[in-house]
């Protein structure tokens, strides 16, 4: 390579918008190949995404001012699809002022929620006692048991012991917020008195195939009893009517 040519090179890393910086990073961290350098390459994209912020996403401002939330028939909530694919899901929720949107799990994933207008209440549990890894057969065989639960048409819903893992306001300048398939599994977030829009990745996505089982799916739940000061029983339920979205597009950077 020739000094015009490294010249080039460098100019094309420098004006790399950051969105898609750090979506060449999700692609990394999540690629099976990359198992085993997981936990250095996730802590790669928290940082890349601790950097976001709405102006990287080409955020409709629309969406910013509360009188777009008090339009007749308007959702709740809106959600804008940025990339999708079979390991990853990256996307936009955007949260009319004080809406919460409810109690839910993420089956055998890893998540990353950066704020990037507004605020947000997040309440995370991890559930009691906490593991640090879950074996992928025992999740399968669980899965599995789940899947055949419902088959049969039981009404038992699932109950579990949880700890509270985090509660805390999270705002356009916070650190990105990270969950595992253990950590801060399930988790509810409110918006507060404005407006609040999170970017968020997730992998595998809802509705990734599990083997022999179908379709990951999202389970909602509430809390049905204090244990203790900081541990509680979560037990599943319907998703709240209350839970709808409308979309938006997506105006920021082509990912590549």
């Amino acid at each position: 390579m020739d000094i015009k040519d490294e010249k080039k090179s460098a100019m094309e890393i420098v004006n790399v918008p950051p969105l898609v910086s750090t979506y060449r990073q999700a692609m990394e961290t999540f690629d099976p190949r990359n198992s085993a350098n997981l936990p250095v390459n996730l802590g790669k994209l928290k940082t890349m995404m601790d950097g976001l912020r709405q102006e990287h996403f080409g955020f409709d401002q629309t969406l910013n001012d509360p009188a777009t939330w008090t339009r007749k028939h308007k959702a709740p909530c809106t959600y804008i699809e940025v990339y999708q694919d079979p390991q990853v899901n990256m996307s936009i929720f955007v949260l009319r002022p004080g809406f919460k949107m409810p109690l839910h799990d993420h089956p055998h994933m890893h998540g990353l929620l950066k704020v990037i207008s507004g605020a947000v209440q997040i309440r995370s549990f991890s559930e009691y006692p906490l593991t640090q890894n879950i074996d992928p057969a025992k999740f399968e065989l669980l899965a599995k048991e789940e899947a055949k639960r419902l088959a049969s048409g039981s009404p038992k819903k699932r109950t579990l012991f949880a700890e509270i893992s985090k509660n805390t306001v999270c705002a356009e300048n916070s650190q990105t917020c990270l969950l595992t398939p253990t950590l801060s599994n399930y988790h509810e977030i409110q918006a507060l008195d404005t407006p609040a829009a999170f970017f968020d990745i997730l992998s595998p996505p809802y509705d990734t195939l599990i083997e022999e089982i179908g379709p990951r799916r999202c389970s909602y739940y509430t809390v049905s009893e204090e244990i203790a000061t900081n541990v509680v029983q979560l037990t599943e339920d319907e998703m709240p009517d209350c839970f709808y979205c409308d979309q938006a597009p997506y105006l920021g950077p082509t990912l590549h």
